[in-house]
């Protein structure tokens, strides 16, 4: 167990036994996704995040684009990045995605997400896998959006134990636990890059 402290309360968390992952605190991932909600609504309300287009970007181009392809920015972000914006005066289809501050993006004038189309030549995020409350359920969710082979490329420094001063990072996918994570969920990890705090793992639909 790892024990740290935050306006969460003290935040206790967990090693898995069969991986490398750092998971909890327990007391958040036991709340309903509803409540949830609502306290990220107080948080985006008076937080923005940093300019993070740059790591965006390069999750994106991670991926390999290909000309005519419809790609799915997973947390798109509350107006804090111009990422939507680059890529549409490129010329890609993208289509914008923020569970936790989806009213910003529907009021940038991005193309969003409808909540059930599938279809996507692939998937990216930025700081966002260390949120995942249940990264299998999520993983298994976004095998179904995906067209068989495409990838997803999830960037976040929180492959190593870092920023854990938040229980709003819940998961910590530490070592190995990228590749464990990929297994049960028909996903093989392709790619791999670590730039300081720039880490980005490229995952494939199997």
């Amino acid at each position: 167990m790892v024990a740290g402290s935050s306006w969460f309360g003290r935040l206790e968390r967990y090693v898995c036994p069969g991986c490398d992952c750092v998971f909890g605190p327990q007391k958040y991932l036991d709340l309903d996704e509803a409540f949830v909600g609502k306290d990220y609504q107080v948080l985006y309300s008076r937080y923005a995040e940093g300019d993070s287009t740059e790591n965006e970007l390069r999750a994106f181009r991670a991926l390999k684009p290909e000309a005519g392809g419809r790609y799915l920015d997973w947390g798109a972000g509350g107006g804090w990045n111009r990422t939507l914006e680059t890529l549409t005066r490129e010329g890609w289809t993208v289509i914008a995605h923020e569970p936790n501050a989806g009213e910003a993006v529907a009021q940038s004038g991005a193309q969003v997400w409808d909540g059930a189309s599938g279809g996507f030549d692939g998937i990216f995020s930025n700081n966002v896998i260390e949120h995942f409350r249940d990264p299998i359920a999520q993983f298994r969710k976004f095998h179904e959006l995906l067209k068989p082979g495409a990838k997803m490329a999830h960037a976040s420094p929180c492959y190593d134990y870092c920023f854990a001063f938040t229980g709003f990072h819940s998961v910590f996918l530490l070592g190995w636990s990228p590749h464990i994570l990929a297994e049960p969920t028909s996903f093989r990890v392709v790619d791999h890059e670590r730039d300081g705090e720039y880490i980005n793992y490229v995952f494939q639909r199997i």
